[in-house]
């Protein structure tokens, strides 16, 4: 005898169901914020991919992207490209309205995976 249930309806769909959970849950900032990153590593892979290796989104205070870059090159290259940046980010869907970028240097040990 299989044990093997049958599926009536349609599957829920993940995405839809992860806002309601996340409410639910008081995470829901959080939530906005893993899309916000995300939507600015992928900027970062579409216009410099060399900097999406080695940076990433911490915060947004006062409409300035704040970015981690591991080091000093990636931070001054991050600094000199931040209006384009913040422009591209504030025109992308799911980005939000952005004036700059400020660049902060990770601390040794601190880095991502």
């Amino acid at each position: 005898m299989s044990t093997k249930r049958t599926r009536k309806g349609r599957p829920a769909d993940l995405a839809g169901l992860l806002p309601e959970a996340a409410r639910a849950l008081g995470l829901e900032e959080e939530l906005r914020f893993a899309r916000t990153m995300g939507v600015f590593g992928d900027l970062l892979r579409e216009v410099a991919p060399h900097l999406a290796a080695v940076s990433h989104l911490v915060a947004i205070e006062r409409s300035r992207l704040i970015v981690e870059a591991r080091n000093p090159v990636a931070a001054q290259e991050l600094h000199l490209r931040g209006a384009e940046l913040a422009r591209l980010f504030s025109e992308r869907p799911g980005g939000e309205r952005s004036i700059g970028v400020t660049v902060r240097i990770a601390a040794p040990g601190g880095e991502r995976d």
